[in-house]
């Protein structure tokens, strides 16, 4: 199953990443490269959400000598945006590799936040004064 890739707001200034849990580095790059593209053309901030309560299976393992390449790659990637990100679902892990990066360099994660569900995300993103209404399903 893809890495998922959505509008969730109608003004489609949130975008909504559905991870499933065991995805490959190709599925990631491809992402991103989508979300390079879109927020490359835009006029405006763009922020994200990334659902990652299905689990996160880090290709590989986390202790792979290739995933700290593709971890820098994917940095690089995404080099120069400035909107909010909202991770919905984290576990142990990832809190602990975003704590080590505060700690060696804040500014890399400021506009980072947590959430517990979905609805928690868009209430954090409303409050950082992103218009939102989520589309019905």
């Amino acid at each position: 199953m893809p890495i998922e890739l959505y509008w969730d707001n109608d003004e489609q200034t949130v975008m909504l990443c559905e991870f499933p849990k065991k995805w490959s580095w190709n599925e990631m790059y491809a992402m991103l490269e989508k979300v390079k593209q879109v927020t490359d053309r835009a006029d405006r901030e763009i922020a994200a959400i990334l659902d990652l309560r299905q689990g996160v299976s880090i290709p590989g393992g986390l202790f792979s000598p290739s995933t700290f390449d593709h971890a820098k790659k994917m940095l690089k990637m995404g080099e120069g945006g400035s909107g909010d990100v909202v991770v919905v679902g984290a576990g142990a892990i990832i809190r602990t590799i975003y704590n080590a990066v505060r700690n060696i360099d804040p500014n890399a994660v400021s506009s980072v936040h947590f959430a517990d569900s979905l609805e928690q995300a868009r209430a954090i993103l409303r409050e950082r004064h992103h218009v939102y209404a989520p589309t019905p399903v």
